[in-house]
């Protein structure tokens, strides 16, 4: 079932904080530690649990998440690929009748992106602590 992404950070809006806060110390750290951005090009799900001090199996193997290096002036990310044949999901008719421009959608998915982030340290930190207690 697809994320509305808006309903979520509306719902959760600590959750979207803590998730941006935590993408930005990423790449912050990214910025001027060789080493922690070399494991997050290619290893970056055990980046981000190394970097969370959580186990890498507390992030959701559904979970797909990559970072590149910027090697060209601009690097543009290309939407997922969309089969036209293919009948559209609740999600895309909702935006479709909602008339969602495309700079709203690909804000919503950012949120989502940062939503889920965010969600799975809360989730895994949670349990870390419910397990600390029983």
């Amino acid at each position: 079932m697809p994320i509305d992404a808006r309903q979520f950070a509306q719902q959760h809006p600590d959750a979207v904080k803590a998730g941006t806060d935590a993408l930005q110390q990423v790449l912050a750290r990214s910025a001027t530690d060789r080493a922690f951005r070399t494991q997050l090009l290619q290893s970056p799900r055990e980046a981000l649990a190394s970097f969370s001090g959580q186990p890498v199996d507390s992030i959701s193997p559904d979970f797909n998440i990559a970072f590149v290096e910027n090697t060209a002036d601009a690097t543009i990310v290309l939407p997922d690929y969309v089969d036209p044949d293919a009948e559209l999901s609740e999600s895309e008719l909702e935006t479709v009748a909602g008339g969602t421009d495309p700079l709203s959608a690909a804000l919503s998915l950012t949120v989502a992106v940062v939503s889920l982030v965010a969600a799975t340290f809360q989730l895994a930190n949670a349990f870390r602590d419910h397990e600390k207690h029983h």
